[in-house]
């Protein structure tokens, strides 16, 4: 199981505060946070509420952009909203950019690297570092590393009859990084468990197809579904609500339903070992800090997160069928009832 761990923020933000008075801070006091996806979306919500838990009390200013991009994925979309936040970037010129998800590298950040004058800190990223070209000498931060493996251990103790799970997911660049990932841990699985196929519909009737067959297939156990952000609307550009393509797919589906992220378990998901937003929110927010009193972001060391937890949703109806010896206050961190 992995256990959250307990920062040490109010110190962090003590000892800045005795080397800066609030708002007396090196390189324009000021944060960008460009964000790859949008602001409603929960993992957002809870990397922001971390942010703002660090830089609030240093008296650091900050402003948000939003690139957007699980509700409009096509390149053209997402490069005009980039070309927004590079618009926003010369008007606020903020001391650090703090760019959030793989989405923000790739169409905005790694643009600055090495560039005098912006320094950058990256989170929740689930590529290689060198695909953005970090580290670099003005770029550090935090990478994302699900737990797939953890997730489904927790599920086999959960439900011992689970056997055969299949990981459907959307077609995305968070996809195109995250499955490989998956498909190279499996061999760590523990025996009676394994991953026996991977799916990724684009469309929400091909979704809806997809799901049906595997409900229907006597020798499926299990869905992993990490990723459902970026279903095609039938004939548009835009994706369809992630919440209603998860509620769709729980009415539509026996099979026990498991994912990676807060968000897939508060969607109704029946369980996630699950990275914790806030863990990257707040490095992220601290290393900024660091930043503004004076480090170079290159001398920051780049990390990966080591906080996760488990997150059950007893609101999903194949919690019924556990063993009535479970203790599910004992298993989980987080319990949706």
């Amino acid at each position: 199981m992995v256990v959250m761990k307990r920062s040490g923020l109010f110190m962090l933000t003590i000892i800045c505060l005795a080397v800066h008075p609030l708002g007396v801070w090196a390189a324009g006091g000021k944060v960008l946070v460009v964000h790859s996806y949008h602001e409603g979306f929960d993992w957002v919500k809870e990397v922001n509420n971390s942010l703002r838990s660090v830089l609030d009390p240093a008296g650091v200013g900050y402003q948000f952009f939003y690139l957007d991009t699980k509700r409009n994925p096509t390149e053209a979309q997402i490069k005009a909203a980039a070309r927004r936040a590079r618009h926003l970037l010369t008007e606020y010129r903020p001391g650090v950019v703090i760019a959030v998800d793989d989405n923000a590298q790739a169409y905005f950040a790694k643009n600055y690297n090495n560039k005098r004058g912006i320094q950058i800190v990256f989170c929740g990223v689930n590529a290689d570092p060198q695909k953005y070209g970090y580290p670099a000498a003005n770029a550090t931060g935090i990478l994302e590393r699900s737990y797939p493996i953890q997730t489904l251990h927790v599920l086999k103790v959960l439900l011992p009859d689970i056997h055969k799970v299949v990981v459907v997911s959307d077609v995305s660049t968070t996809s195109d990084l995250v499955l490989p990932r998956i498909q190279k841990l499996a061999t760590n699985l523990s025996p009676g468990i394994d991953i026996v196929g991977y799916e990724q519909p684009v469309t929400f009737s091909q979704w809806q197809k997809a799901i049906i067959g595997l409900d229907q297939n006597p020798q499926i156990d299990a869905l992993l579904i990490p990723l459902y952000h970026t279903v095609r609307k039938e004939g548009a550009l835009t994706s369809v609500a992630s919440i209603e393509v998860m509620r769709w797919t729980l009415a539509h589906t026996q099979k026990p339903v498991v994912g990676l992220w807060p968000q897939n378990v508060t969607d109704g998901a029946l369980l996630a070992v699950t990275v914790n937003p806030h863990e990257h929110g707040r490095v992220a927010a601290q290393m900024a800090l660091e930043i503004l009193n004076g480090k170079r972001a290159g001398d920051i060391p780049v990390v990966a997160n080591k906080e996760g937890y488990v997150m059950v949703n007893l609101r999903n109806k194949e919690h019924l069928i556990f063993d009535a010896g479970i203790n599910i206050d004992q298993i989980a961190d987080r319990v949706i009832r």
